[in-house]
C-alpha cells in the first residue's frame, strides 16, 4: 500500500502579490481601453495608435495575470494540503488543469478556488467550513468575460470587417465584466493568502 504524499509548505506570499498587482493592472488598462473605444464610437474606424498601444498592452497583461494567477493557484492549493486539508476533491495539478478541459471548465476551477478557501480558513475541518458568497460572484463575472470575448472573436473570424460594432460591443462587455472578475479575483488571492500564512506553524516554510 502506498503511503499518502508528504506535503511541504512553501510561502507563497511574494507570488500572491504580483499576481494581485498585475491583476489590478489588467483591470485599469481594460478600462481605459472601454473608455478610448466608448469614445470613439463602436464600430466608426480601425483603432488608432493609442488605442492599438492600450490594447497590446491589455493582451499582454491578460497573458501575465492568467500565468501569475494559475501559479498562485497552484501552490496555494497544494500549501492548503500541508496546512492538513485532506479529502480535498482537486489536486494542485487539477486545480490548474480544470481551467483547460472544455465543459468541465465552466465550474471546476469555481469548486477548486471554492474549496482552497474553505481549505485555509480552517484546515482541519475545511468541509465545514463557509465560503464567501464573492466566489461565486467572481466566477459569474468570469464567465460573462469569458463568454463575451468569444462571441466578439467568432463575429470577427466569420464576419470580418462586417462584424464591426456587433464584436466591438461583444468585446466592450467583456472587458467590462473583466474588471469586477479581476479585482475580485486578487481580493480572494489575498485573503485566502493571509489565511494559510496564519494558519502555517513555525518554522515549517521550505
Amino acid at each position: 500500500m502506498a503511503e499518502p504524499r508528504r506535503w511541504v509548505y512553501r510561502d507563497a506570499g511574494r507570488l500572491a502579490g504580483w499576481t494581485q498587482w498585475v491583476l489590478r493592472l489588467a483591470a485599469a488598462v481594460s478600462a481605459a481601453a472601454m473608455l478610448l473605444v466608448w469614445l470613439r464610437g463602436f464600430g466608426t474606424g480601425q483603432a488608432g495608435l493609442v488605442e492599438a498601444g492600450v490594447l497590446i498592452a491589455q493582451f499582454a497583461l491578460f497573458v501575465a495575470a492568467a500565468i501569475a494567477t494559475l501559479c498562485w493557484i497552484y501552490r496555494a492549493n497544494a500549501n492548503a494540503h500541508a496546512l492538513g486539508a485532506a479529502d480535498m476533491m482537486v489536486s494542485p495539478g487539477w486545480a490548474v488543469g480544470w481551467f483547460f478541459v472544455p465543459l468541465m471548465n465552466l465550474a471546476m476551477p469555481f469548486i477548486a478556488v471554492r474549496e482552497m478557501w474553505k481549505a485555509s480558513a480552517n484546515p482541519k475541518d475545511w468541509q465545514l467550513e463557509p465560503a464567501p458568497a464573492a466566489i461565486l460572484v467572481w466566477w459569474l463575472f468570469w464567465l460573462a468575460s469569458g463568454i463575451a470575448g468569444m462571441i466578439g472573436f467568432r463575429l470577427s473570424l466569420e464576419l470580418g470587417k462586417a462584424a464591426g460594432p456587433a464584436a466591438e460591443t461583444s468585446y466592450f462587455v467583456s472587458d467590462l465584466a473583466f474588471i469586477p472578475a479581476a479585482l475580485l479575483l486578487a481580493w480572494i488571492i489575498g485573503r485566502i493568502q493571509a489565511m494559510q500564512s496564519r494558519a502555517v506553524p513555525v518554522g515549517v516554510f521550505a
